[in-house]
């Protein structure tokens, strides 16, 4: 079974039609096990996105969602909320142990887990990359240049930096994350008096709260609710909850 199977298990299901891509048959070496999806891209710039087998190195063989179009492709997706219109994946009734191990569908809503993303980074100099879109189809993102993760001992303190996008910076402004460490309902580890996850609804690594909320409710445009929904402070502000945001990440070395 090679890293190849996941994208003929989607094939068969009618998942996608690829077109006219080709696999090179030199992909199908069983002995290949790429390490995420810039490595997969890179072998083939003609594969779809799609579920794909990595090996990430500590816990083997997982199932990743390849981004192989936007900004030149090769990204390895880590979170995501696809704007169907109902969500049916709740990112705020989830413990310590579910953001570490991942949760979701992978066709739709998921996180992809703390230790993955942890070793996943760990293998090089990757980048992050946010993309949003509201519910008049209009869509931003935001880059960062260097992004990693670190283990649970260290409470998967974040560190990011080199900002770049189409609106304004939240992750290293005014809000900045760099150097925080993962918060959830029991595990408050944000700088704030109160738990910010208490507060807004949302598992993430915060500082005193929230300059964006990417793991908030899915609460479907303007809403009376502040800043509880999938926001993006410096876009629409926090009385409006996004569509659809999806987070991903290439390797550059």
């Amino acid at each position: 079974m090679g890293w190849i199977d996941e994208f003929d298990r989607r094939n068969d299901k009618d998942w996608f039609s690829c077109g006219q891509c080709e696999i090179p048959s030199s992909l199908r070496e069983e002995e290949y096990d790429p390490v995420d999806c810039t490595a997969i891209h890179g072998l083939s710039s003609s594969l779809p996105s799609g579920l794909y087998r990595i090996k990430i190195p500590m816990l083997g063989h997982v199932t990743a969602v390849c981004e192989m179009e936007i900004d030149g492709g090769g990204w390895t997706v880590i979170s995501e909320v696809d704007g169907t219109g109902v969500s049916t994946v709740s990112f705020f009734n989830v413990a310590w142990a579910e953001y570490k191990d991942g949760f979701g569908n992978l066709t739709s809503e998921f996180w992809l887990g703390n230790d993955k993303l942890h070793y996943l980074l760990s293998q090089g100099s990757y980048e992050l990359r946010m993309d949003m879109s509201d519910f008049s189809n209009q869509i931003r993102y935001v880059k960062y240049s260097s992004f990693s993760v670190g283990n649970e001992t260290f409470k998967y303190v974040v560190s990011i930096s080199g900002f770049s996008g189409n609106v304004g910076d939240c992750f290293t402004s005014e809000q900045a994350i760099n150097n925080m460490k993962f918060t959830t309902k029991y595990q408050d580890n944000d700088v704030r008096a109160e738990n910010c996850v208490v507060l807004f609804q949302s598992r993430w690594w915060h500082r005193k709260c929230l300059c964006a909320n990417p793991n908030g409710l899915y609460l479907a445009g303007k809403t009376a609710v502040y800043a509880k929904g999938i926001t993006y402070g410096p876009w629409l502000a926090h009385y409006y909850s996004l569509k659809t945001i999806q987070l991903m990440v290439m390797r550059m070395v």
